[in-house]
């Protein structure tokens, strides 16, 4: 058999190549196994041995287990289930970006693609998530809408209006949030299951949030909303605010500000309604106290 230089070199490279799939399949399934498969150019190999580690990875190998099943899953042009794992991957991790050493430009380019898709809606999923654990008064609530805050400063979020009013929202619910956090007492001092009686003057100074446990909320008697009439321009967008009501003893509204604004001439129109608004007061050992509450606005898009 005659084989030129050139043509004995290409062999002897393909049988070094093969070589080394046959001694990496040897070893055992781990994420140095599926890399080393995946730099032969094995990609069907690889995916295998990363769907095998995926259902019992350690956490700290999650990721890289998820990044290198789209790098495979991108070399066999597999570009669809590509981009659903690169989504699962953002849902996890929503800063999440392939280094430039692991990635090609084309690599980085489809990631960035999708991460623009996606990304709205895991902000909305996330500031959803926030302000559940601020109703159920979990402290991690303001770690929450910092994340959500920090996302919305992304440079791959496209920062229409709709984000743009959920900024405003998420920053005045993580601004409550943060005083609500700072008056709790703290685990060493934390406040006794049966709380000691204050005298009726001591209750008239204090305000009472979310945070407190031990308060019955308000509990709204009337709370008419004013009609939201928008321009033609205005109609087809949706505008989110939060309005921010002190409640005294008596159920009356003593307060009513905007720390995030919808439209200027609604705003106005719901101060003044919420002025007129009546509560059952909230209540601490049966007696009624102050209480400031946060109310989300959203005011959606008109139907055609």
């Amino acid at each position: 058999m005659n084989f030129t230089r050139t043509g004995l070199a290409a062999v002897v490279l393909v049988a070094g190549l093969s070589g080394s799939v046959r001694a990496a399949s040897g070893s055992d399934d781990t994420l140095g196994h599926a890399k080393s498969l995946y730099a032969a150019a094995a990609y069907d190999e690889a995916l295998a041995v990363l769907d095998q580690l995926q259902h019992a990875a350690p956490a700290e190998d999650s990721t890289s287990i998820a990044e290198y099943k789209v790098f495979c899953l991108l070399a066999l042009d597999r570009r669809d289930e590509a981009r659903q794992n690169i989504d699962g991957i953002l849902h996890n991790n929503p800063l999440y970006r392939p280094s430039d050493d692991q990635a090609s430009p084309r690599v980085q380019s489809i990631f960035r693609d999708v991460r623009r898709q996606s990304l709205p809606k895991i902000v909305v999923e996330r500031y959803t998530a926030a302000k559940a654990a601020f109703e159920r008064k979990d402290a991690r609530a303001v770690q929450q809408f910092d994340e959500v805050l920090a996302l919305l400063d992304d440079r791959d979020v496209d920062q229409t209006s709709t984000l743009t009013d959920l900024r405003a929202v998420a920053s005045a619910f993580r601004d409550l949030a943060r005083a609500v956090a700072a008056s709790a007492p703290s685990a060493v001092d934390a406040r006794p299951a049966q709380p000691p009686a204050l005298p009726q003057e001591a209750l008239q100074n204090v305000i009472y949030t979310a945070a407190d446990t031990d308060v019955t909320p308000p509990v709204a008697q009337s709370q008419k909303m004013p009609m939201w009439r928008p321009s033609p321009m205005e109609s087809v967008k949706e505008f989110k605010g939060a309005l921010r009501l002190l409640i005294d003893e008596s159920g009356t509204v003593i307060s009513a500000t905007m720390p995030a604004t919808t439209r200027a001439a609604y705003d106005q129109m719901l101060i003044r309604a919420a002025r007129e608004w009546k509560f059952l007061p909230a209540q601490r050992q049966g007696t009624p106290v102050r209480y400031l509450k946060l109310i989300e606005i959203q005011l959606k898009p008109t139907a055609p």
